[in-house]
C-alpha cells in the first residue's frame, strides 16, 4: 500500500519553495447568508441540490453528525431533518434512473455504522427519505465522499476515503431500491479526506490534510495513479490542513477548483481546465453574518439561482459561528468572480443530462484468465471454422508463457508452453506438401524468432509447424501481422521490435513437411512500434508507431519505406499509445480500419477505403448483469466479418483486456459481437465474409 511519503516521490512537486511574492494576495470577502445552527455542533459538509423547474427552491443539505441530515432553505432557514443516523457526509448526483423515474440520488455517510446510505426527496420536494436496499459497508473512518456519474457509461458511483485509501462503489436500481457493490480500491495515503468528482472529465479531486490536493481518474477501468496539484508547508500554497474540494462548472467547459485551508481560514481557487492557482479569498465577518472558520465541507454551484445568487454560490461550514452550534455560510459566487478578476460566464446545470462523445458496446463473452499474473495476455486472432462456424476459435497470446486457444464460449481448449509469445495473427490456405494448411504465427520474445502453427480443423488446436527455431536477428521481437499478396499469392510475416525496426519474410514450404521463412525487407518507421495489420485486397499495411501516428505503407515486399499518416497524436483523433489493429472487410472495398486507442482505453475506427475517414471511437464496458467487467489498457484486438453462427452474425470483435477488475482476475479477452459496435457508431454490418476466399472478389 502507498503511503504519503511514497506518493510524493512518484510526482513532480514544485521546484522551489514558494516566497511570497509567489502568492497572490488573499481577498477579503462576506457571506451574504448562514444558515440555521445545527442541531448539535457538527456541521462537516454541506451539499446543494439544484430545482432545475424553480431554482429558487434549490436546497441545501448539511451533514450534522449526531443531528443527522439537515435541510435549508437558500435563505438558511432549517426546513427538515433526518435524526435517524449520525451523518458525516453527503453529495448529489442527476438523473438516477429508479423504478422507471429519474431523480436526484442524495449519497450519505453514516458516520455509526460507516455505511454508504442512499436518500431520495419524498413528494414534497422538501424531506430526504432513505432508499437503500442493502448495507454498503465501507468498513473503515470515511474522510470524504463523493458521487460520480460516468459521462461515458451513465452509471453511478460513490466514491469514499479513509485509511490511506479511496474506495469506489457502483450504485444501481435493484428493485427499485439503490444497492451498490464495491469495484476497487486505489491505494492513496493516509490523510486522504474531502473529495469532488468533475464528471465531465472523469476526474476526483481529493485533499490530503498534511500533504496536499490531488487528482485521480475516476473511471473504475483506469489506473490509480494519483496526480499532485499543490502541496502544503514550504513547497506549496497549503500552510494548514487541507479539507473541502468544491467545483464550480462552467457552461463552455472548464471551471474552477476550490479547496479549503482551513487552519489558516483561507480558500485556494484553482483554474479546471489548466490546474494553475488563481487566487485565493477569506470570508470575513459582515454587519448581519460572522466570518467562516475552519471550513471542513465547500459546496459550489455556478448556475444561476435567485436573487443575488444569479452566478451561483459557495456553501461553506463554519466551524465557529461566533461561539454557537456550526452551521454554513451562504456566499454569492460572483463575489469570487469579482474580487479575483476571473473569467465572467455562464455556470453548467449540472441537472442536465450531458450526451456521451464515445459509443459504448458491452462485451456477451470473455475468456477464461490467462494463468500468468500481471501484464500476461497481449494479442488475439480470430480463426474461422471452414464447415461450421460456430467452431471458430480465438487464439490468444500469452506473453509470458505461450498461446492459448478458447472456444467462442471462452473456454479454454489448448494452451502452449512455447516461449513469450507477444502478437499472433492468421491466414487461411497456404499450400504445404500440396495441401491447404490455415497458418498462425507468433514473435517469439524467449527465443526472439517466428512461431509458425498450423490449425487442426478436427481438434481446433495448434501444431507446430516451423522449420527449426527461425530467428528474426531482432533484439526484442515485438508486434507481428501477416499478409497474404493479392498481386502473387505468396504469404508473409512481418515483426516489428521496440526500437521502430521493421522486417519482412516470406513463408515457404521448406519440403519437409515444415515452413521456413527468407527475410525479404527492412525498414525503420522511426520509434516504438508494436500494432501492424495488412489489407490482403489493398494492399496497405498500417503500421501503429506508439507515440506518434498510424502510418500506411504498401505490404509488399518492394513497397519501400514511403508512407502517409492515417491519424496522429498531435493535432489528431488519438490519445496516445496506438496499439492493436485489426480490419472489417465489407463488400468490395467497403470495411474498417479498428485501432486500440490505449491511452484513453478506446477504439478508434476509420474507413477502409480511401483516405481512411475517421468515424469514431466506442469503448467496451462493464456488463454488471452478464457478470462481465470493462475493456481497459488493450494491447492486441482482432475483428472478422465472418458469420460465426447465432452470437455473432455479423462478426466479432475481441479485445485484450488489460486490468480484469470486477471480479479482480487474472487478464483475458473480451469478445464483442460486431452488430453493437455497428449500432453505437452508425456502421454497416456484413455476413458474408469467407476468409478463404479471394477478398478483392467478395
Amino acid at each position: 500500500m502507498f503511503v504519503a511519503s511514497a506518493l510524493l516521490w512518484g510526482c513532480q512537486p514544485p521546484q522551489s519553495s514558494l516566497s511570497e511574492d509567489d502568492t497572490p494576495a488573499t481577498a477579503s470577502l462576506y457571506a451574504t447568508a448562514e444558515t440555521t445552527p445545527t442541531l448539535t455542533d457538527g456541521a462537516t459538509d454541506p451539499a446543494i441540490l439544484i430545482n432545475a423547474d424553480d431554482p429558487a427552491n434549490s436546497l441545501i443539505l448539511g451533514a450534522g453528525l449526531a443531528g443527522g441530515l439537515e435541510v435549508y432553505g437558500l435563505d438558511g432557514l432549517r426546513i427538515a431533518v433526518m435524526p435517524d443516523r449520525p451523518i458525516g457526509l453527503v453529495d448529489i448526483r442527476y438523473n438516477f434512473s429508479l423504478a422507471g423515474e429519474e431523480i436526484p440520488l442524495i449519497v450519505a455517510y453514516d458516520a455509526l455504522t460507516t455505511e454508504l446510505v442512499a436518500y431520495r426527496m419524498d413528494e414534497s420536494g422538501r424531506t430526504p427519505r432513505q432508499i437503500s436496499s442493502n448495507p454498503l459497508r465501507t468498513e473503515m473512518d470515511v474522510g470524504g465522499l463523493c458521487a460520480y456519474r460516468s459521462p461515458l457509461t451513465g452509471k453511478f458511483y460513490a466514491f469514499a476515503t479513509g485509511a490511506g485509501t479511496i474506495q469506489q462503489w457502483e450504485l444501481y436500481d435493484s428493485a427499485g431500491m439503490v444497492a451498490g457493490r464495491k469495484i476497487r480500491t486505489v491505494p492513496v495515503g493516509h490523510g486522504a479526506g474531502h473529495c469532488v468528482v468533475d464528471d465531465r472529465e472523469s476526474t476526483i479531486y481529493y485533499s490530503q490534510e498534511t500533504v496536499g490536493l490531488w487528482k485521480l481518474n475516476a473511471d473504475p477501468e483506469s489506473e490509480g495513479e494519483p496526480e499532485l496539484i499543490d502541496l502544503g508547508g514550504q513547497h506549496g500554497r497549503f500552510e494548514g490542513d487541507v479539507k473541502g474540494v468544491a467545483i464550480v462548472e462552467s457552461l463552455a467547459g472548464g471551471g474552477y477548483l476550490i479547496v479549503s485551508d482551513a487552519d489558516v481560514n483561507r480558500l485556494h481557487v484553482y483554474d479546471l481546465a489548466s490546474l494553475a492557482h488563481v487566487g485565493a479569498f477569506r470570508v470575513d465577518g459582515g454587519a448581519s453574518v460572522g466570518a467562516v472558520d475552519e471550513t471542513e465541507g465547500v459546496a459550489a454551484t455556478g448556475m444561476g439561482l435567485s436573487g443575488g445568487l444569479g452566478n451561483g454560490l459557495l456553501v461553506l461550514t463554519d466551524d465557529d459561528n461566533d461561539g454557537e452550534h456550526t452551521n454554513y455560510k451562504i456566499l454569492p459566487w460572483g463575489d469570487v468572480v469579482t474580487a479575483l478578476g476571473l473569467p465572467g460566464g455562464a455556470g453548467r446545470d449540472p441537472t442536465a443530462r450531458a450526451a456521451p462523445a464515445t459509443g459504448v458496446v458491452h462485451p456477451s463473452v470473455e475468456t477464461d484468465p490467462v494463468a500468468s499474473y500481471g501484464d500476461a495476455a497481449d494479442d488475439a486472432a480470430i480463426w474461422v471454422h471452414p464447415d461450421n462456424p460456430e467452431l471458430s476459435i480465438v487464439i490468444g497470446s500469452q506473453k509470458k508463457r505461450g498461446i492459448n486457444v478458447y472456444d467462442l464460449d471462452g473456454s479454454l481448449l489448448q494452451s502452449r508452453a512455447d516461449g513469450r509469445i507477444n502478437n499472433v495473427d492468421v491466414r487461411y490456405g497456404f499450400s504445404l506438401n500440396g495441401n491447404p494448411v490455415d497458418l498462425v504465427t507468433g514473435s517469439n520474445r524467449t527465443s526472439d524468432s517466428i512461431s509458425i502453427y498450423g490449425v487442426d480443423p478436427t481438434t481446433r488446436t495448434l501444431i507446430d509447424l516451423a522449420d527449426g527455431t527461425i530467428p528474426t536477428g531482432m533484439s526484442d521481437p515485438y508486434g507481428l501481422c501477416m499478409y497474404k499478396s493479392p498481386l502473387s499469392g505468396l504469404y508473409y510475416v512481418i515483426v516489428n521490435d521496440t526500437d521502430g525496426l521493421v522486417r519482412q519474410w516470406l513463408l515457404n514450404d521448406a519440403g519437409n513437411g515444415r515452413i521456413g521463412a527468407e527475410l525479404v525487407r527492412e525498414f525503420s518507421v522511426g520509434s516504438q512500434t508494436e500494432g501492424c495489420v495488412a489489407d490482403d485486397a489493398s494492399g496497405d499495411l498500417y503500421i501503429g508507431e506508439e507515440n506518434v501516428a498510424i502510418w500506411k505503407y504498401s505490404a509488399e515486399p518492394g513497397g519501400g519505406e514511403a508512407r502517409t499518416m492515417v491519424d496522429g497524436i498531435e493535432g489528431g483523433n488519438l490519445a496516445g499509445d496506438i496499439e492493436g489493429m485489426a480490419i472489417y472487410y465489407g463488400a468490395g472495398t467497403s470495411g474498417y480500419l479498428v485501432v486500440s486507442d490505449q491511452g484513453i482505453n478506446s477504439f478508434a475506427v476509420y474507413r477502409r477505403e480511401g483516405d481512411n475517414e475517421y468515424l469514431g471511437q466506442f469503448r467496451a464496458v462493464a456488463d454488471a448483469s452478464a457478470g462481465i467487467d470493462g475493456v481497459s489498457e488493450t494491447d492486441g484486438i482482432d475483428v472478422t466479418s465472418a458469420n460465426l453462427g447465432p452470437a455473432f452474425t455479423h462478426g466479432l470483435f475481441i479485445a485484450q483486456d488489460g486490468r480484469n477488475i470486477t471480479p479482480a482476475e487474472r487478464q483475458n479477452f473480451k469478445l464483442v459481437p460486431w452488430q453493437r459496435v455497428a449500432e453505437v457508431l452508425g456502421l454497416e454490418t456484413y455476413a458474408g465474409f469467407d476468409p478463404r476466399a479471394p477478398i478483392a472478389a467478395q
